[in-house]
């Protein structure tokens, strides 16, 4: 009998030890389940969060569009602007160290032709691309050439440096020059030197578009020629002129012969010429010469009228100024100095 009891009590602590090992092995089972079931919680939330942060960025970044530009590109209007009277319809005068634009009497947006003032643009890409002393050909190109166009006396077969090319647009506002330099600097863009004088151009122009927005700024421009011969595609505005005009004067080249009144020259051919500036503000024998003027491009077609970018410095100013749709030469010439005078005694 009490072996029986010893036998029964000792199944009896044997079932309790099993019953206990079952209930915890559950357990045990149960929590590595319980922290999956958390971490896939927290997974979710964090992933819940993130999404709702990437919302609201979303949702932020559409509510804070980005500002249209300003209609003065570059410049700002200063706060107390110059009083001067001109007569040309579209003028503008701006500090070239502050870039604060002093005096305008049209809309800044408006739309103007900028005639041979585009040569300027024209020799401010063609010194990115190829050093001044790279030799260009005349060919082909010239055919593009307007018949009543300014020229250089430039003919083909007649070889020149850029930088003789580049006096050939500044001083007697030579067409023929322009299309020169843009069908060398055309097939350097394209890289490809069996490119035609005249396809050559073509690359040429399409990178004064791209050029001009891209790394100038230019918001309200489009050039159709190298030398600005009239199109009614190939247009800027007053504050993109006047961006071009500002670039150029980091353009030591440029300004050298901006200001330069006379040269005679000999090409790289052995040709020879003589050019005159046509802009009269450099020019001691004129009427209309201004002492501190150092430059820079004239131009004028019947439906862009008379019309002149001009700059001058005196000890520290330095201005630049524009002058668009002038009825004659001594309008522009009048107008310009006028606003130079004004800029630099200030």
């Amino acid at each position: 009998m009490k072996k029986l009891i010893s036998l029964l009590l000792c199944a009896a602590f044997i079932y309790t030890v099993f019953l206990t090992s079952c209930q915890t092995v559950p357990e045990e089972t149960s929590q590595p389940v319980t922290e999956t079931v958390a971490d896939v919680t927290e997974t979710e939330t964090r992933e819940d969060g993130t999404q709702a942060e990437t919302e609201t960025e979303t949702e932020t970044e559409a509510e804070t569009e980005a500002e249209p530009p300003s209609p003065y590109g570059m410049f700002t209007m200063a706060d107390n602007p110059v009083n001067v009277t001109v007569t040309s319809p579209y003028a503008i005068l701006i500090d070239a160290k502050t870039k604060e634009i002093l005096y305008i009497n049209c809309e800044p947006d408006e739309k103007i032709y900028p005639a041979s003032t585009t040569k300027v643009l024209t020799a401010i890409i063609a010194l990115k691309y190829c050093e001044p002393d790279v030799v260009f050909t005349a060919g082909d190109e010239l055919t593009l050439l307007a018949s009543d166009s300014s020229i250089a006396y430039i003919k083909t077969g007649h070889a020149l440096t850029l930088e003789m090319l580049i006096e050939g647009m500044m001083l007697p506002s030579g067409g023929d020059a322009a299309y020169t330099v843009a069908a060398g600097v055309g097939r350097i863009i394209a890289k490809n030197g069996e490119l035609s004088g005249v396809d050559a151009v073509k690359v040429f122009v399409d990178e004064m578009n791209r050029y001009g927005k891209e790394e100038l700024g230019l918001q309200n421009s489009h050039f159709t020629c190298p030398d600005g011969y009239h199109d009614d595609g190939h247009y800027t505005t007053l504050i993109d002129i006047m961006t071009v005009a500002y670039a150029a004067l980091s353009e030591p080249i440029i300004m050298k012969y901006a200001g330069l009144e006379h040269d005679d020259v000999r090409y790289a051919s052995g040709h020879k010429n003589s050019w005159n500036n046509t802009n009269k503000l450099i020019d001691p024998d004129s009427p209309y010469f201004y002492e501190n003027a150092t430059g820079l491009k004239t131009g004028s077609t019947d439906e862009a009228g008379y019309c002149l970018i001009s700059s001058a410095a005196f000890s520290t100013r330095s201005v630049i100024a524009g002058v668009f749709g002038c009825k004659s030469n001594k309008e522009r010439c009048t107008d310009s100095r006028s606003l130079l005078v004004i800029g630099i005694n200030r």
